[in-house]
This record gives structure tokens, C-alpha cells and sequence, in this order.
């Protein structure tokens, strides 16, 4: 139903730009045969007409723009956009990575149901939207996994925001329809001081992975590794 709906707008919007283009095809060929007499007026039309076609088309690109690089269920970004941002961010030094995964999410599903663990995953990314800074850069990776990427900020930085989030997410309680249940989360964190280059990027990864693999084993927890 989603899918034919943006099927829908999209033509929509194609008519809207083809009209408002092919609207002067009509009226120059009338004016230049006498039929309209008031040019100003005519010609006050046709700009309406462009303006009006061009801003619809305007936003409607912005639109795909904005679902091509979000998250759906959170309005997080997604994992495209966070690569095509961090090469930018990773020259930032010194520069944090964090991997945050949230402890056995799948005993949530099974509790309750999908529809809660969507309630609890859009819950959640609030919460990291509410403790991110300005340039801080935060996605959805996949399923309960998120990352952030935290330009200009050295190792006790990144820890300490690691800790804020940790703590916001045991203390919360969330809570849909009747149902309530809590969570925690396990993050990794990679960290470098000195220069970084693009060929950095993958090699973050890997060692944040690491990270989280270890905070995992015990859950509820931050484990650091610098590169």
C-alpha cells in the first residue's frame, strides 16, 4: 500500500512539472495571434504557474531525498547516510565511533510483540537524539544495533556520553498501551587522537565491533578500544 502510494505521488508530481512547462506552449502561440490582449496579466499567470510547478517539484525532491537517507521506523538517518558522512567527521580529530546495541531485544519481541518492539525501538532513538550534540552524527545500523560518530571528541568524551546514554536507557521506563518494559545497552567504542585518513573508516568499525562484542558478554555495559 506504501509502495503504491509514493508510486502515486511520484506521477503526481512528474504531471504537476510537465504542466506547468507545457503551459506556455499554449499561451504564446495565442498571444502571438491577438486573442489575449492584456499581456501583463497573461504573463503574471504563466509565472504563477511555473513557481507553483517548480516548488511542488522542489519538495517533492527533498521528500525522496530525506526517505532515501532515513530510517523509516526511527526518522534516524540510515546506514547509506552515515557513510556518506563520515569521511567528513573522521578528519575531526580527535574522533570517537560508538556501536550501541541493545541487550537481548529479541526477549522483547517475544514478550510483548513486534508492535511494542518498534514502540521501544523508536523510544530509544529519541533517547540518542535527545544526548546528541550539534555535529554528532547518529544512524540506525541494522535491527537494535546504532551508531554514532563523535567528531572532535577524544576518548573520556566518548565515554562519558556512552555512560549519559546507558544510564538514560536503564532509567527509562517505556511504556505502550498498558505494556511497560525496561532495556539496557551495550556499547562499543573506538577512538583515535592522532591523524586519521579515510582508510580509517572500515578499521573503526572493526575495532568497535570488538568493543561491543566484549561489553555484550556482560551486557549493560562500555568497552573501549583506540586505534
Amino acid at each position: 500500500m506504501e509502495l503504491r502510494k509514493k508510486k502515486i505521488n511520484n506521477a503526481t508530481a512528474f504531471i504537476v512539472l510537465i504542466l506547468a512547462d507545457l503551459s506556455l506552449w499554449f499561451i504564446i502561440p495565442l498571444m502571438d495571434k491577438g486573442y489575449i490582449l492584456n499581456y501583463s496579466l497573461i504573463w503574471i499567470f504563466v509565472v504563477v504557474i511555473q513557481v507553483t510547478g517548480k516548488a511542488f517539484f522542489g519538495v517533492w525532491v527533498y521528500k525522496l531525498y530525506k526517505e532515501a537517507y532515513t530510517d523509516i521506523l526511527t526518522g534516524l538517518y540510515n546506514r547509506r547516510y552515515f557513510y556518506k558522512r563520515l569521511p567528513n567527521a573522521i578528519m575531526k580529530i580527535p574522533f570517537s565511533l560508538l556501536l550501541i546495541d541493545i541487550d537481548n531485544f529479541k526477549s522483547v519481541n517475544d514478550a510483548y510483540g513486534h508492535v511494542v518492539g518498534d514502540f521501544v525501538l523508536q523510544q530509544f532513538a529519541d533517547i540518542l537524539r535527545s544526548r546528541a550534540r550539534k555535529d554528532d552524527i547518529i544512524a540506525r545500523w541494522g535491527g537494535e544495533e546504532f551508531v554514532m560518530a563523535l567528531p572532535q571528541t577524544g576518548v573520556d568524551e566518548a565515554f562519558r556520553i556512552a555512560d549519559v546514554i546507558r544510564r538514560a536507557v536503564e532509567e527509562h521506563c517505556f511504556c505502550y498501551e498498558g505494556v511497560t518494559c525496561n532495556i539496557t545497552v551495550s556499547i562499543g567504542i573506538a577512538s583515535i587522537d592522532g591523524k586519521a585518513n579515510i582508510d580509517d573508516i572500515e578499521q573503526f568499525f572493526v575495532t568497535a565491533d570488538k568493543a561491543l562484542y566484549k561489553a555484550k558478554e556482560k551486557r549493560n555495559c562500555i568497552t573501549v578500544s583506540k586505534i
